[in-house]
């Protein structure tokens, strides 16, 4: 039996900080689900990028100029 409280418990969904420099370690290349920049990821970074995209989620990067913009208007609520 589901509880209202297992509900409001649910976390929401991550975003994972990107780059926009291809490096060494980061070389996947994926899009900012806000503003579609190009931006770098590592191997694993990649992975949950496609299974996040398989599963129907949306996009969890976000290059360095969305997440402050995010960050300002969860603060601001």
């Amino acid at each position: 039996m589901t509880t209202p409280g297992s509900y409001i418990n649910e976390s929401p969904q991550t975003i994972i900080p990107a780059t926009s420099i291809m490096t060494d370690e980061q070389q996947h290349e994926v899009r900012c689900g806000m503003c579609a920049r190009e931006l770098y990821v590592d191997e694993h970074s990649y992975r949950s990028y496609a299974e996040a995209l398989l599963s129907g989620l949306d996009n969890p990067f976000r290059c360095e100029f969305c997440c402050e913009e995010y960050d300002d208007l969860a603060f601001e609520g």
